[in-house]
């Protein structure tokens, strides 16, 4: 039986394409367990975090620059939780340089 041309061809075991494939589903493997693992650490903490927010909701004095107010400490929780996840974000990925460095390193 002959092999339609748009079919891929299987490598035969043993040999060097076998393994580097071997070796890829391996890498794919190891970082879909990486973002499960992940995904599971982030939702535990956004449930701590939900869970001190709401137990946490009585009204506080908060001291801005120029006015005092009396926000409920429950969105002073959520306003600095969302400002430290944006600046850990910014923070946490790296520039245009030093990807373009990488690049440049991979060629």
């Amino acid at each position: 039986m002959r092999r339609r041309s748009d079919e891929p061809m299987e490598p035969v075991p043993g040999t060097p394409e076998a393994q580097a494939d071997q070796r890829h589903m391996d890498q794919l493997r190891r970082a879909r367990q990486a973002r499960v693992g992940k995904f599971i650490v982030v939702f535990a903490i956004l449930v701590i975090l939900i869970v001190f927010i709401v137990a946490n909701a009585k009204p506080v004095r908060v001291s801005y620059v120029f006015v005092t107010g009396h926000p409920k400490l429950i969105w002073v929780m959520l306003f600095c939780t969302v400002l430290g996840g944006i600046a850990g974000y910014l923070l946490g990925r790296p520039g245009k340089q030093f990807r373009f460095h990488q690049e440049q390193q991979q060629k």
